[in-house]
């Protein structure tokens, strides 16, 4: 979950989008501002269209369904999209990521396994700098910690590419491109190198890149988790 200012909106299905029913928004990254709906508005339309809208990068947006029965609060995932009463007790992680001995920013998501055995997303954030506190939302399960490394986008030719993109090429052979001056990738897949000595960037297209190593996905837990 990021932090800021983030968007619930409310409508009564895709074909009237251009109506907006109800907006729900917050700043402090987590809770909307309580409204007053009535129950017999919500009862009577059934299901509703529900869009949320995440501006902090990386951006996110969600559009479910959801169909309220009786008053309450009710939280909706932009993550998932899934919606419904109060889910977990708000917690906290410490990530800690180091990737051959030295501190290393991940992204790292956090799954937690209930008394049901129905395996749940508990949360998830990243570790600049190979450190940093993660929210969570947990039931009262074992959560599990996986750090995921950057696998890149598949080589397309002549994509534009920025610097610290990674690129990946058709037939991965275990090395990810990470670009450090901008450009255009070549009309034509290049034959691909792998890191040798200092690892000096090499020509990709008009732009240049460095050959990184892809980490596989590493889980650890059940990880201690700081009920707030």
């Amino acid at each position: 979950m990021t932090s800021g200012y983030k968007r619930v909106l409310m409508y009564r299905d895709w074909a009237s989008v251009h109506q907006l029913c109800q907006v729900f928004d917050t700043s402090d990254g987590e809770f909307t501002a309580v409204r007053n709906l009535a129950l017999a508005t919500l009862l009577d339309q059934g299901e509703w269209l529900i869009a949320g809208v995440d501006d902090m990068p990386p951006r996110r947006t969600r559009a479910a369904y959801l169909s309220f029965s009786e008053s309450g609060v009710y939280t909706f995932n932009i993550t998932s999209g899934e919606g419904g009463g109060q889910q977990g007790d708000p917690g906290r992680v410490a990530g800690l990521v180091r990737v051959e001995r030295l501190p290393a920013n991940r992204e790292v998501v956090l799954v937690e396994r209930p008394a049901d055995g129905e395996w749940r997303l508990a949360g998830y954030g990243p570790t600049p700098g190979g450190s940093g506190d993660l929210d969570v939302r947990v039931v009262g399960g074992d959560v599990y910690a996986i750090g995921v490394d950057d696998y890149g986008v598949a080589f397309v030719p002549d994509l534009a590419v920025q610097v610290g993109q990674r690129i990946r090429p058709t037939q991965y052979a275990g090395w990810v491109y990470e670009v450090t001056e901008a450009g255009q990738l070549p009309a034509a897949e290049p034959v691909w190198w792998a890191a040798q000595g200092e690892n000096p960037s090499q020509p990709l297209g008009s732009a240049r890149a460095i050959a990184r190593r892809y980490f596989q996905p590493i889980a650890h837990g059940p990880v201690p988790v700081e009920v707030i």
